[in-house]
């Protein structure tokens, strides 16, 4: 997982043109986000890995991935348009990307609508963006 998050990272730090690559971080929830980073920002967090074996000593892994789109919510509409133009570029660059063949398969799925965070400063609001990779390992 950890190799799939980092290759997930710099995919969308080089492809985002909407989020400055170093505001593209490694999320341990989808309710933190790191004060280093200015808004937008995008988080990554992992999810939980399911492994099958398979023949000939190989395992399967699924690997679920959440994609975090975030914005401080301002007083006119354009932070909502804002957080879909992000979510909409995400997708476009995970949208069957083998991450250069890491993986076998990848789909993008569900999309949460957008809720709101508050802070003890403001709004903020959050989109996510499920991912599904699956991977083989070999013996």
């Amino acid at each position: 997982m950890k190799t799939l998050i980092q290759k997930i990272q710099t995919e969308l730090q080089a492809e985002v043109d909407l989020v400055r690559g170093r505001d593209v971080f490694l999320s341990p929830d989808p309710d933190l986000i790191p004060e280093h980073v200015k808004l937008p920002c995008i988080g990554i967090k992992d999810g939980q890995v399911t492994r099958s074996e398979l023949m000939g000593g190989c395992t399967e892994k699924t690997l679920p991935v959440s994609v975090i789109v975030y914005a401080r919510l301002l007083k006119d509409e354009e932070t909502i348009v804002t957080v879909f133009d992000i979510a909409e570029a995400v997708v476009e660059a995970l949208s069957d990307n083998l991450l250069d063949g890491y993986v076998r398969e990848m789909s993008t799925g569900n999309e949460s609508p957008i809720q709101l965070m508050v802070i003890k400063d403001g709004f903020i609001i959050r989109k996510m963006i499920m991912c599904e990779y699956t991977k083989e390992d070999r013996p």
